[in-house]
């Protein structure tokens, strides 16, 4: 298994928070969203890969990732493009994705690879409960993903596994589709989703979502 986080986009919404670094390089509570998601991915995976594109310059003299993948023209695309290139750097391994502005708990991330090792496709996490205000998934009565994006259903919740069987038709897909959101893909590929608690979930994409993250950070 790779780990992968997708930290290549500016965070724009964020304000002052991005002027020099993208969002899984703040810092809140004392660390950075990228050393909390390191820490509970490393158990799963064997390496652990990051692809940066805004201020990468800055992330790399400041934080010094030891396995990246860099995003030149990041801001011609969507994450779409970021996991493309994370495909094209490992092919030959299950990736387990992770967004650069999302932080879960080592119980979010074992039920995804418990889900993963059980079905044996791609998985991907959702917070159960239909809403409309963040992007979502639907899925059909065996589980599986049939529709992605911003319309009602099961809140995205920015973790899941590519697996290597699916690796060919996933790239293709994505390379097609580089200025779109990556999750469109699960609607296309085989996809289980795997249901993880609200309390294991912390998305941080807007002012108001930082000034969240310091009262639940670290979560437990």
């Amino acid at each position: 298994m790779h780990g992968v986080i997708l930290a290549a986009g500016e965070g724009s919404r964020m304000g002052e928070q991005t002027i020099d670094v993208p969002k899984a390089f703040m810092e809140i509570q004392g660390k950075t969203l990228y050393n909390r998601q390191r820490a509970v991915l490393e158990p799963y995976v064997d390496e652990l890969t990051v692809v940066l594109g805004y201020q990468h310059e800055t992330v790399l003299e400041r934080f010094g990732p030891s396995r990246r993948v860099i995003v030149d023209r990041w801001d011609e695309y969507d994450n779409a493009e970021s996991l493309y290139r994370a495909l094209e750097h490992v092919r030959d391994d299950d990736l387990f994705v992770l967004n650069g502005d999302v932080v879960v708990t080592a119980r979010a991330v074992d039920a995804v690879y418990e889900r993963h090792r059980s079905v044996g496709e791609n998985v991907v996490a959702y917070v159960p409960g239909i809403q409309s205000e963040h992007t979502a998934v639907r899925l059909d009565g065996d589980g599986r993903v049939t529709a992605y994006g911003k319309l009602p259903g099961h809140r995205h919740a920015g973790l899941g596994i590519i697996d290597r069987t699916y690796a060919d038709e996933a790239a293709s897909f994505l390379r097609e589709n580089r200025r779109e959101w990556y999750p469109s893909l699960y609607q296309v590929v085989p996809t289980t989703g795997v249901p993880i608690s609200p309390e294991d979930h912390l998305e941080i994409n807007r002012p108001q979502d930082h000034r969240i993250a310091q009262q639940r950070l670290p979560l437990s």
